[in-house]
């Protein structure tokens, strides 16, 4: 496997070399792409971009083979999967979701737990709880950089947010210190509920061959994880969502005007060093921004050489650009006007609360009629950037 993401890589290198190829040559004639040349060039970006998203599959793939072996290798179950082996465990989270089904029980909370061996000695299977964040994570990149919180339970947690730091002074012998007290803010993390309701005929429901935790992980983690990704990267004050990480991001570089918004390499280059190196020199430092921003983004280079700023990744690190990696992030505003596109900074400044568990009820009630099963799932959540000294910072658009 990892020979053939090692191929990826290259041919993702080879792509990038073409498309700078093209930039290269319109460059030396002083002009834009021409509609030929630009259609080439989207079509080596999808290229890039559909690499990008298979080394990323095998990667998590090759993860997922790893932890289900470090656990067999823990329980002691042996590598030969016809083997008969036989473990006392508590009911699975299969055997749950069956009884869900069945009218056995009506609802069930998932946790996150240790990877158990099936009383048959057959593959390890992931929690339902692991399959949901799996989708969830995918689809809600934020979550992916942000620092995670987990809370056994769902009151408000008030946290206090730094706007400025301490600062410190020369004192004289026997002279008074003066006080310099950080500047603190007190904000709230409480426990939004995000619901998805997901409908399943009762004759596939009952089709003991059917992966209903796999169909019900796929669909809820999709869902919760695409409403909390736009509500995790824009969403507004007020006690009704999630506050952004764009929303509580500062103002980093703005661009210049009559541009409609889009920005230039210099400007990335100021964005970039408008936040401080007590930040830039941690774990977590990087850029988000959607397909559009990054497609324009890889057409820039630095004014005072020739080199293009982003750099696509290899053997399955993130592509880069000014040596920091990037996360696309679909919920990020197109280049505009007064558009805030590209954010850069320390990503795990922004907290995530999760209360501990994913509920999943199940009613044959709600949708008599049409002969189907209603599964709800429910995470509760909530997002905050905690440090607004300057951690995160974003590009607005220049005004026209």
């Amino acid at each position: 496997m990892s020979e053939f993401i090692k191929n990826l890589s290259e041919q993702r290198a080879r792509a990038w070399e073409q498309a700078k190829g093209l930039l290269d040559h319109a460059a030396t004639e002083a002009r834009d792409l021409s509609a030929e040349e630009s259609e080439q060039f989207d079509r080596i970006n999808a290229e890039l971009d559909t690499a990008d998203a298979r080394i990323k599959s095998i990667i998590d793939a090759e993860q997922r083979n790893r932890d289900i072996e470090e656990s067999r290798a823990r329980l002691g179950v042996p590598a030969d999967l016809g083997a008969t082996v036989t473990a006392s465990v508590e009911n699975s989270d299969e055997d749950t979701v069956r009884s869900l089904m069945n009218g056995e029980i009506r609802s069930a909370r998932f946790e996150k737990r240790a990877i158990t061996s099936s009383s048959s000695g057959g593959a390890v299977p992931t929690s339902v709880y692991d399959r949901i964040v799996e989708h969830l994570v995918q689809t809600n990149v934020v979550r992916n950089v942000a620092t995670i919180v987990t809370t056994n339970t769902g009151e408000t947690l008030n946290v206090p947010t730094s706007t400025a730091f301490s600062t410190a002074s020369i004192v004289g012998e026997a002279a008074q210190a003066t006080a310099s007290d950080p500047t603190l803010a007190t904000r709230a993390l409480g426990s939004y509920k995000y619901t998805v309701l997901v409908q399943l005929s009762n004759e596939l429901a009952t089709d003991g061959a059917v992966d209903v935790a796999g169909f019900l992980a796929r669909q809820a983690g999709t869902a919760i994880g695409v409403a909390t990704r736009g509500h995790m990267t824009t969403g507004a004050t007020g006690g009704t969502n999630p506050v952004g990480i764009v929303t509580s991001s500062t103002a980093g570089k703005t661009g210049s005007t009559s541009v409609s918004g889009a920005f230039t390499g210099d400007n990335l280059i100021d964005l970039r060093y408008s936040v401080g190196s007590a930040y830039t020199s941690q774990p977590g430092v990087g850029w988000m921004m959607n397909n559009t921003a990054m497609a324009a983004a890889r057409k820039l280079k630095g004014s005072t050489n020739d080199h293009y700023l982003f750099a696509p990744g290899m053997n399955g690190d993130p592509d880069s650009l000014l040596g920091f990696p990037v996360y696309l992030n679909d919920s990020m505003a197109n280049p505009a006007v007064s558009a805030k596109s590209v954010l850069f900074g320390h990503f795990p400044s922004y907290y995530i609360r999760e209360v501990n568990g994913i509920d999943v009820a199940v009613s044959d009630d709600f949708a008599f009629d049409y002969s189907v099963r209603t599964f709800r799932v429910q995470l509760r959540t909530d997002g905050l950037l905690i440090d607004q000294t300057g951690a995160v910072k974003h590009f607005v658009g220049g005004a026209s």
